[in-house]
C-alpha cells in the first residue's frame, strides 16, 4: 500500500518537474526568437559637408562599421538615398542564427521636390559590385531591393542599419565645434 501511495504521489511531482523544464526551454526559445528577429546591425555611417557657394551640393563621407572609409561622394539634392539588394530568410531560420543577407548597391542624392528631381543635376554611385547569390534554398523567404533616404544635415551623423527585413536609419546630431576667430582670441586676452 505504501508503494502505491508513493507512486501516486510521484506522478504529480514528475509532471511538475517536466512542466518546469518545458517552460524553461520555451522561455529560452522565446528570448532567442525575440533577439533574432529584432537584431539591428550597423552597415554604414554617413556624414556630410556642404560645398562652398553651391546650393544642394554636398560631399558625403561613407564609412564601414569598422571605421574604414568607403569613399567620399559628391551628391546633388537636399536628401540622400542608399539602396541595397536583400535576401530575407524565413523567420524560423532566423531563430537558428541564419541571418538575412544584403549588398549595398547604390548611393545617391535626391530632391524632396519632384520637380527639382526632374530638372536638376543628379549623380548616383555604385557601392558594391558583387551580385547577391540567387538561391532557391528552403531557408530563403524572398529577395528584393530595399532603400532608405533622409534629409541632408551637415550637423548630423547617419547610421544605416540592417534588420532582418530591410534597412533603417538612426540619426545623431553632432555637437557644433566653435572656431575661435582672431577677435574672440583678443577679447579673451583682454578679459
Amino acid at each position: 500500500m505504501r508503494r502505491l501511495i508513493g507512486r501516486v504521489l510521484a506522478i504529480p511531482v514528475f509532471v511538475i518537474i517536466v512542466s518546469l523544464m518545458l517552460n524553461a526551454i520555451l522561455a529560452v526559445l522565446l528570448a532567442l526568437t525575440y533577439s533574432s528577429l529584432t537584431e539591428e546591425k550597423v552597415i554604414a555611417t554617413i556624414t556630410f559637408d556642404a560645398v562652398d557657394n553651391k546650393k544642394d551640393v554636398y560631399i558625403a563621407h561613407l564609412y564601414k562599421p569598422d571605421g574604414f572609409k568607403m569613399g567620399d561622394y559628391k551628391i546633388y539634392g537636399d536628401q540622400w538615398r542608399m539602396d541595397a539588394g536583400f535576401i530575407k530568410m524565413e523567420y524560423w531560420a532566423n531563430v537558428f542564427g541564419v541571418d538575412s543577407r544584403y549588398i549595398l548597391n547604390r548611393f545617391e542624392g535626391r530632391y524632396n521636390d519632384i520637380e527639382k528631381q526632374n530638372i536638376h543635376k543628379h549623380k548616383a554611385y555604385q557601392l558594391e559590385s558583387d551580385a547577391l547569390i540567387n538561391t532557391f534554398s528552403f531557408l530563403v523567404d524572398t529577395t528584393y531591393g530595399t532603400s532608405v533616404y533622409k534629409e541632408i544635415k551637415t550637423d548630423t551623423v547617419y547610421t544605416v542599419l540592417k534588420t532582418q527585413t530591410g534597412l533603417m536609419v538612426r540619426m545623431k546630431q553632432i555637437a557644433p565645434t566653435s572656431e575661435r576667430g582672431l577677435l574672440n582670441t583678443v577679447m579673451s586676452w583682454i578679459g
